[in-house]
């Protein structure tokens, strides 16, 4: 489906019945990303799966922001029309911090957070580093074409544990990431990458909502962010999970999906404690 904006057409699917989640993919990736995720999952959910700014089926014209603020009003207007007041969020990577950027800008939209391989910003000396990295990488794909830069991409030491899935698996990712467009992915890098990312551990220590931040066993960077994070809010626990590397939900997905289930029904019941109580 299409959502017409006012520099975007946003491309999103929503499937299922229940309470709302919204699922925010990483890059190089699109919503198609999560359907394995989706189909291991107990009923009784509605699933929000927008393409964000730069990636699948989303379009913006030439000059139009792919930045936080950006594609947090994408969903603000995706939920409106949907008719979704508050929704449990979960995201992974860049989509993760997405999340992040959502839930300490705009609290009241959100049920319960879960974060995937994703940090609140980087330390202000590494920011600039960052920044000149991506923009490296932008060019990059600018340069070579879409093709060569999925080669390159997919190559990464961070997805390594993919190949756990076997070579079926792996070819299909690959021409997921094919799916996009050198224009919109080096967009993305320039506008919500981790060195433009605005730092939010602050704002967050504010958040009074429930919090899981999931790594991989073997994501060891991600897995001190993840307990960072957990201590920074006030509800928050890091999960950590065996055997897996970065996109945990894709080297693991019965695990994860496991963990996800915890979560949004531990949240679900506190949700409706929190009801009751101002009942």
């Amino acid at each position: 489906m299409i959502l017409e904006g006012e520099d975007v057409r946003l491309s999103y699917f929503v499937t299922g019945e229940g309470p709302p989640v919204t699922l925010l993919h990483g890059f190089t990736q699109s919503g198609r990303s999560w359907r394995e995720l989706i189909s291991r999952m107990p009923e009784g959910w509605k699933w929000i799966v927008p393409d964000l700014r730069g990636h699948g089926g989303t379009q913006t014209p030439r000059g139009a922001a792919c930045s936080m603020d950006a594609c947090t009003a994408d969903l603000e207007a995706l939920w409106d029309h949907l008719g979704v007041e508050r929704t449990h969020l979960v995201g992974y990577s860049m989509g993760g911090r997405l999340a992040l950027h959502v839930a300490a800008r705009r609290p009241e939209r959100v049920l319960s957070l879960l974060t995937i391989g994703a940090h609140a910003g980087l330390e202000e000396d590494a920011r600039a580093g960052r920044r000149q990295g991506d923009e490296g990488l932008a060019e990059r794909i600018e340069r070579d074409g879409v093709e060569a830069f999925v080669n390159y991409w997919g190559s990464l030491p961070l997805f390594a544990g993919l190949e756990r899935r076997g070579p079926a698996y792996v070819s299909e990712v690959r021409a997921e990431r094919l799916q996009n467009h050198a224009a919109g992915l080096a967009c993305s890098l320039r506008g919500m990458g981790a060195g433009v990312m605005e730092p939010l551990w602050d704002e967050l220590a504010g958040a009074t909502f429930p919090c899981t931040f999931v790594a991989g066993q073997l994501d060891h960077g991600y897995v001190a962010s993840a307990r960072r994070l957990a201590a920074t809010v006030r509800n928050g626990r890091a999960e950590v999970v065996l055997r897996a590397g970065h996109p945990v939900h894709q080297e693991r997905p019965d695990a994860f999906a496991r963990v996800l289930a915890n979560h949004l029904a531990a949240a679900a019941a506190a949700v409706t404690s929190s009801s009751s109580t101002v009942d």
